[in-house]
């Protein structure tokens, strides 16, 4: 699923921020003629119709409620997704929050992170949301565990208030002025008795983990570890598989895929990102591309294929899961500096002086669509 950053601007000062290198700094903001340029290419596939919508924190984008439309009207999408903290939820029209489309996931801190007055707005918006906005299976929680002493006891009272039957839980990695601390399998390592914990904790709360991009790779975690995980996760499906999708069930408790895959997230300026981790090497302006699968295939082609040949703990460096790519060994964050070197990547012959125009046009003459006509045609046809 694509992401478009519509602004870097935040309300909060999350420690394990991932967008820390675009949030707050000198923040952008994106315009409504490069939104739909944006919207274009990020729904050019004609297979990927799931849509995110980030920031910063969206809800502060004075536009909001127009770049929604565009994308809840925009018969290629479904759903519509957008990752909030759940703070400034009034933000949103009431039309856009009960559109059948309308999706949220919501990065829920803890007090101490947010202060608690925050928080207690963010968990309000929430009860109201499901109540008064039809929001009952239309948004999941996400916590973010980023240290190994990381308090969720936060988050036990909201999802049993909500009665949420799943969750999304993201081991965030550490800072960049840390990350050459620890290997990555030493880092997971140190983090999986507070994520198993969790957990544990929420399968008591009849609540299914389901993980992020950041799990814990497969060599982890014991044997019997592994084995009593998956009996839970058999027991967890064989209930509930007509709610969850295959993708969500792979990464549902016990991660069953271990390799990484490129989100592409379009940036303000609409340059797109492989993602956050490697935002600072994989800069590419989308007008270089055809549509999303071209990138897609130029990420997967110049950094996921070649990156294997980086291990990022010395164990990974003669595995056969890695050799193979069924295994990335923790997040390719690990491999940032041994893999660029702290060059970006360049565009290879094929794209460099490629242009394509993601402009919405008129389906009748051609012209360029205006706000109020982004779907069936100019006013002069």
């Amino acid at each position: 699923m694509p992401n478009i950053m519509i602004t870097e601007t935040c309300n909060l000062r999350c420690p394990y921020c991932f967008a820390s290198e675009f949030v707050n700094k000198k923040p952008k903001e994106m315009t409504l003629s490069d939104f739909k340029k944006a919207l274009n290419f990020a729904l050019s596939d004609g297979k990927d119709r799931q849509l995110g919508i980030i920031g910063g924190e969206p809800t502060l984008y004075p536009l909001i409620n127009e770049v929604l439309r565009m994308a809840l009207e925009d018969p290629r999408s479904d759903p519509v997704m957008i990752y909030t903290n759940g703070v400034a939820l009034e933000n949103i029209l009431p039309q856009n929050l009960e559109d059948a489309k309308f999706r949220m996931l919501v990065n829920c801190n803890s007090p101490e992170d947010m202060g608690q007055k925050q928080f207690d707005k963010m968990r309000e918006n929430l009860m109201r949301f499901k109540k008064d906005h039809y929001g009952e299976g239309r948004f999941r929680l996400s916590v973010n565990l980023y240290k190994p002493d990381f308090d969720y006891s936060y988050i036990i009272p909201i999802v049993q208030e909500l009665e949420f039957d799943t969750i999304r839980l993201s081991i965030s990695v550490p800072p960049k002025s840390k990350v050459s601390e620890q290997t990555a399998l030493e880092y997971f390592r140190s983090m999986k008795p507070v994520a198993l914990s969790f957990i544990g904790d929420m399968i008591r709360c009849g609540t299914l983990t389901g993980f992020d991009c950041n799990f814990l790779p497969e060599c982890v975690l014991t044997k019997e570890e592994r084995d009593g995980l998956m009996k839970v996760k058999d027991i967890f499906y064989s209930g509930l598989s007509k709610n969850y999708s295959r993708n969500f069930w792979q990464r549902a408790i016990l991660c069953e895929t271990h390799n990484c895959t490129p989100v592409i997230d379009i940036l303000p300026d609409l340059n797109a990102i492989r993602c956050f981790g490697l935002s600072e090497h994989t800069k590419v302006p989308i007008d270089h591309f055809k549509d999303i699968k071209e990138l897609r295939k130029f990420y997967i082609d110049n950094v996921d294929r070649p990156i294997i040949n980086c291990s990022s703990s010395p164990e990974c460096k003669d595995c056969y899961n890695r050799e193979c790519g069924d295994c990335t060994g923790g997040c390719h964050y690990f491999r940032d500096e041994q893999f660029f070197g702290g060059k970006n990547i360049e565009l290879d012959d094929a794209h460099k002086d490629a242009f394509f125009d993601h402009t919405y046009r008129c389906p009748t003459c051609g012209g360029e669509l205006g706000e109020d006509a982004l779907y069936g045609g100019c006013s002069c046809c």
